[in-house]
């Protein structure tokens, strides 16, 4: 996911290289007025001191501004490229890998907002260190490598400690996606809680307050970890400055005269040293998040792609046909856990058509290949006599309200409510005028009971002009009174006005409303026929599965 072109690595360098320089000539002026040296004694000392102090916060400024541009690029390009990779991957590849890895993954692009910094310092720090490690090397060889030992042993101390933090920061992020679980249940089951005290009990007890201490426990650790570091390396610090002073003269490898020098250096690299050694938090939270990332994507990219539906003028339709189609679903252990098929069935421009059967019979599963949902394991899609042997073909002449109804926040379709006969004709129709009192937006995407929700769903799916509409047990939640209604007078209106319904129901009084009724039991089609209300019999539709 993180990756530096070529062309950015040489600006890079242009910008760090001559910012360096500057900043060490920032060091240089100061330790040679410190040391008394006559040449650096002069009134326009002072001048240039400031100047180069000016010009290097200005360079930083400008340096500052590409690098935030840049990383900023990166967050917000990704950001859309998760939620591009999500709306195009199929419906099956989403519920193997579950909604909280969508979450996880936009927080860990979140960390990626601190990249500006650490690029800034890291560059600065290491080139800081560099130059001065150069400078301690033309005062004395033998005290620069005593130097140069003792910071590198400090550092090796700490990087083997630090790498054994990856793993226990990605095991933290375990945990958060198992807290992500908890919050979407939480949310969606709300209901189900406040029913059961012993739920709740137990998801607190036994699901989530583990969790939170597991992950506190971790949190602690990790932090502690690197609190601990850090100290370490501004102690071994004092540890370095302690040799400077005491040992090194002793032994003759460094000048007094050039104790003042070093000690001067060793104190201004401290601070790129420990910007360096304190942001390796960073560095290993920024790593992780990428891996994780990348994980993600390529998770994503070795999914099927769903064929992307353009907005395109709608064909006509006249009949959908399926030929000996088949779907299996895989578990974790890759056993084909339920197959549906092989299904032989056809559609035919105008019918209303009944979907029935029991839970686990098929129902779903058919509509879901119905809609371009799921891509079928075998068999052939026929639409207007012409083989497609792709689901997605049928979505641009598909209109659909399914089970778990949801009315989007804002209006992604191309039509507008405002000002617009149609929708108000509709929010008669399903007697919501009374309800929704205008044509706002924000009217028609408020909370509304689950019956009035589906209605507003289906206004949605009608005002989207398509050929065939999908309704998956939609007259479930309504009143006695309005599933009446859509049985016998709004289902024979759409059907006047040519929409072909395909309508999933246990409403067997209402049966003899449908043209067709298509019975599923065990992934097969176990009763296809054309409804005659005189011989139209519900126990005989039943009984195959009360046997």
């Amino acid at each position: 996911m993180l990756k530096l072109k070529f062309s950015q690595a040489i600006y890079l360098l242009l910008y760090a290289i001559p910012n360096t320089i500057l900043s060490f000539g920032i060091i240089y002026i100061m330790n040679n007025v410190i040391s008394g040296k006559e040449g650096f004694l002069t009134d326009y000392m002072g001048i240039v001191f400031v100047s180069v102090v000016i010009y290097t916060y200005l360079l930083n400024i400008i340096f500052q501004k590409r690098i935030n541009k840049y990383s900023f690029e990166i967050l917000y390009e990704n950001e859309k490229k998760i939620f591009d990779k999500i709306l195009k991957a199929p419906l099956i590849t989403l519920e193997k890998m579950g909604s909280q890895r969508f979450y996880t993954a936009i927080e860990d692009l979140r960390i990626f907002s601190s990249f500006p910094e650490v690029v800034t310092h890291s560059i600065n720090s290491l080139l800081m260190v560099l130059l001065c490690m150069i400078y301690l090397f033309t005062l004395s060889i033998a005290a620069a490598l005593v130097v140069i030992v003792l910071i590198i042993l400090i550092a090796v101390f700490y990087f083997v400690v630090i790498n054994t933090m990856s793993q226990k920061v990605g095991n933290l992020r375990k945990f958060n996606e198992h807290y992500y679980k908890y919050v979407d249940d939480v949310i969606k089951g709300f209901k189900g809680f406040k029913l059961s005290g012993q739920r709740r009990e137990n998801l607190m007890s036994a699901h989530l307050s583990p969790n939170r201490e597991s992950a506190k426990e971790l949190d602690f650790k990790i932090n502690y970890v690197f609190l601990s570091i850090n100290l370490i390396s501004q102690y071994g610090l004092y540890l370095v400055i302690g040799v400077i002073l005491f040992l090194l003269p002793e032994l003759g490898i460094l000048k007094r005269e050039d104790v003042i020098s070093y000690v001067v250096i060793i104190l201004f690299i401290a601070g790129p040293i420990n910007n360096l050694i304190n942001m390796q938090n960073v560095y290993t939270r920024l790593t992780v998040a990428n891996a994780r990332i990348k994980k993600f994507m390529s998770d994503f990219d070795t999914s099927p792609v769903t064929l992307e539906i353009k907005n395109v003028p709608i064909e006509s339709f006249s009949s959908l046909e399926f030929h000996n189609l088949s779907f299996a679903y895989d578990n974790d252990a890759m056993e084909k856990s339920f197959a549906l098929g092989p299904i032989n069935a056809s559609i035919k421009k105008g019918e209303t058509i009944f979907i029935i059967g029991g839970n686990g019979s098929g129902k779903s599963t058919f509509i879901n290949i119905l809609t371009g949902l799921y891509q079928p394991s075998e068999g052939e899609i026929v639409l207007n006599g012409i083989n497609t042997n792709l689901s997605t073909a049928t979505q641009n002449l598909i209109a659909a309200v399914f089970t778990e109804n949801h009315i989007f926040s804002h209006n992604y379709d191309n039509y507008s409510l405002e000002k617009n006969e149609e929708y108000q004709e509709l929010l008669k129709i399903m007697e919501l005028d009374k309800v929704v009192l205008d044509d706002k937006e924000e009217s028609a995407r408020r909370s509304f009971s689950k019956g009035q929700s589906k209605r507003m769903s289906m206004i949605f799916a009608l005002l989207e002009n398509k050929p065939i509409l999908v309704l998956d047990e939609w007259a479930a939640d309504q009143d006695p009174h309005f599933r009446k209604y859509f049985y016998e007078n709004l289902l024979p209106k759409l059907k006047e006005e040519g929409k072909t319904i395909i309508a999933v129901t246990h409403d067997d009084a209402y049966f003899k409303h449908a043209d067709r009724i298509i019975k599923f039991d065990y992934g097969q089609i176990v009763k296809d026929f054309k409804v005659e209300s005189n011989v139209l019999s519900t126990e005989s539709l039943w009984y195959n599965e009360v046997k």
